[in-house]
Order: structure tokens, then sequence, then C-alpha cells
């Protein structure tokens, strides 16, 4: 075999993967303690509402800026009729003289309105809807008058400043603090729903795939049901009904998703019960408990390790996407998604959609590269290849 050999290739970049996964891995630990000290590394209180007073001292004056503009535009017939005048009175009295003038056989009045406001404006004429379009620009510069206004009073949400780095959101809160109180309930929420996920997806998939026959049907027959239930609708009722909280939001979430998981379990039990080590457990007399979670578990752990980072990563966008839609959290509740659901209310606030949505960019795509380092790490097609 070659040093660059398309199979040594291969596997010199999922050895780059793997290790772009350790250090996706380290650095998502990183984040994930920083927000679990979120009390510690935050000076402001989430829910907190800022002192106007503090902000003071960032009022700046404003400069309001009047041009003397001397621009006039004016549709003109061939009779010299004016339509949609727009420009300086003294400039439309002119004009209605001279078009007054030019009504006369045989005098165009472009050629009148040159002739007499040739030095002061460059005139141009253009078609439109069948009459003459006229446009007068001054050639000398107009004179620029600046004035100094009061500067405004302190409104909400307020750019980034040095108390604040990250700005302040529409309800006078530090949107820095939100973002990290956001994301330590993200990954929380994310974490014990992936591992919800995985357990009762476990458990049905094994059940599925071991015994097979009608319990395999009838189980899937279920799941099939109960994966066709508008997810979204359930959770407007729900939360209609029981209120808004996370305990409600984990609940209904983790009632949903098992049922990937299930599937990949389902497919692994019913590869691996039919292995001699399983014939040899049942000669035994194990139990059926005994064998699922002794014997074939263990040889069915890679489906469940490389699922875990896309749940969490699942779980997380879920989360923003429902505080976004407003289903999600309550209210005062700290979240990402309900800061960029602020930024489509005020467009011009651009650090209450740049930072959260960077902050779950980060956090998905170290969850991705994890996933994928994993996937690569428990490929079993690289190992059985003949060198």
């Amino acid at each position: 075999m070659t040093l660059f050999s398309p199979l040594t290739k291969k596997r010199f970049r999922s050895f780059k993967r793997i290790r772009r996964a350790w250090w996706s891995l380290i650095a998502l630990g990183v984040i994930f303690v920083f927000c679990m000290l979120a009390d510690v590394v935050c000076p402001c209180d989430p829910r907190a509402v800022v002192d106007t007073a503090t902000l003071e001292k960032y009022r700046e004056p404003v400069i309001e800026e009047t041009y003397d503009v001397k621009t006039a535009r004016f549709s003109v017939s061939g009779a010299g009729e004016v339509f949609d005048y727009e420009g300086p009175d003294d400039v439309r009295a002119k004009v209605s003289d001279l078009l007054a003038g030019s009504r006369r056989p045989g005098v165009n009045p472009l050629v009148r309105l040159r002739e007499a406001l040739g030095g002061e404006y460059d005139i141009s004429l253009t078609k439109r809807n069948g009459y003459d379009r006229l446009f007068l620009e001054p050639k000398t510069p107009p004179a620029v008058t600046r004035r100094e206004l009061p500067a405004p009073e302190i409104s909400f949400p307020f750019r980034p400043c040095k108390e604040h780095p990250f700005g302040i959101d529409a309800g006078g809160r530090d949107v820095y603090a939100r973002v990290v109180h956001g994301m330590r309930i993200a990954l929380v929420f994310g974490l014990v729903l992936a591992f919800w996920a995985m357990f009762l997806g476990l458990v049905i998939g094994a059940i599925e795939g071991y015994f097979g026959g009608v319990t395999d049907i009838a189980c899937q027959r279920f799941t099939e049901i109960w994966s066709a239930v508008p997810f979204l609708y359930v959770m407007i009722f729900i939360g209609s009904t029981l209120g808004r909280s996370f305990t409600v939001l984990l609940i209904c979430y983790g009632i949903f998703n098992w049922i990937g998981v299930s599937y990949y379990m389902r497919a692994e039990f019913l590869r691996l019960r039919t292995r001699t080590f399983v014939e040899a457990a049942k000669c035994q007399g194990f139990s059926a408990v005994r064998i699922i979670f002794g014997h074939i578990l263990p040889n069915a752990l890679t489906p469940l390790i490389t699922l875990f980072p896309f749940l969490l990563m699942g779980a997380i966008g879920s989360l923003a996407a429902l505080d976004f839609l407003g289903f999600g959290l309550p209210p005062m509740t700290p979240s990402c998604g309900e800061l960029m659901n602020q930024a489509q209310q005020f467009r011009w606030a651009w650090w209450l959609i740049l930072f959260p949505a960077l902050a779950l960019f980060i956090v998905m795509l170290l969850t991705v590269l994890v996933g994928e380092g994993l996937r690569d790490a428990f490929d079993p097609r690289q190992k059985s290849r003949l060198e």
C-alpha cells in the first residue's frame, strides 16, 4: 500500500475529523461550565430592568442638517401644461410663467426653459406615461444649515455600551446576562431531553427488536400513529391549559422526541438477536432483561452514542424556535429565541439578533462537529476493509 493511496487519505481525513471533534468537545464543555456559572460571570440579573440614570452619559445631541435644495421635478405636456410638480414655490412660479408664454404654436417649452434657466439649472428630459418628465438640478451645491437639537430621552432597546457590551433589550434588561442564562437553560433542557429520548427510545426499540412478532407489529403501529400527531398543536393546547413552564415543555417534548431513537434501536436488536452469543445466553436460561441489557445492549450502543450530539442540537434549536414563536418558556425567562423575537419588532436593534444567533450558532456548530467525529470513530466500514 502506497503512502498516498485513497484508503490512506480517507483514514487521514477521518483522523482529522476525530481530532477536531475532541477540540469541539473540549470547547463545548468550557461553554457548558461557563453557562452553569452564569450567576457568577454575569454582573446583572437577567430579569432586572436597567436604571436609565446610569445611561445618561451616553446621551448624544442630535445634529439636524437642512439642505437648501432647489431641485424641481414636474411633468409637462406638449401644450405646456404642468403635472405632478415638486420643488420650491419660486421655481414653480417662474416655470409656470415660462410655460404660459410657450403655449403659442411652434414654441417648444423645453427650449424656453433651457434659455431662461440654463445658467442656474441642468435640465434633463425623460418620457413617462406619454408625458415629458423634466428634471431641474441646480448647478451650484446647496447650502447646508446645521442645528444642534436636545439629546433624546433614553429608550429601550439601547445600543451596546461599556457597562452593557451586548446592549439592552426592549424590556430594559441586559442582553449579555439573558444570553448566558438563556444558553444555560437551553443546554440543561437539551441534555435532559436527549437522555430521556435515548432511554425511552432504547426501551421501546429493545422490546420491539428482541421479541418481534405481534409485539413488534403492535409497537410499530403505535409508533407510527404517535409520530403522526402534530407536535405544535399539542404544545399550543397543553400550554393554554396547563400554562407555560420548563417542566411542561420538557414533558411535552419528551413524549415525541424518542421516536427516531426507537427506530435505530429496533434495527440493532433485530440484527443482534440472532447472533451466537444471544443464543448461548438463552440456552443458559438467562432472563430476557439480562440478555437485553447485559448482552445485546453493549453491542448496540453505537447508534445511541452517535445520535446523542444530534439529539442535543435538535433540542436546543427546537427550544429557541418555540421561544421565537411564543410557545416556549414563560415571558420573563431568559431565552435566545425570545431576544430574536424582539429583533423582529425592532429591526434597527442589530444587537438583539447578532449575539443570540451567534451563541446558538457556536453551540450547535460544536455539537455537530462532535457528532461527526463520533460517527467516524464508530464507523465499522473503515475497520472492515482490507489493507
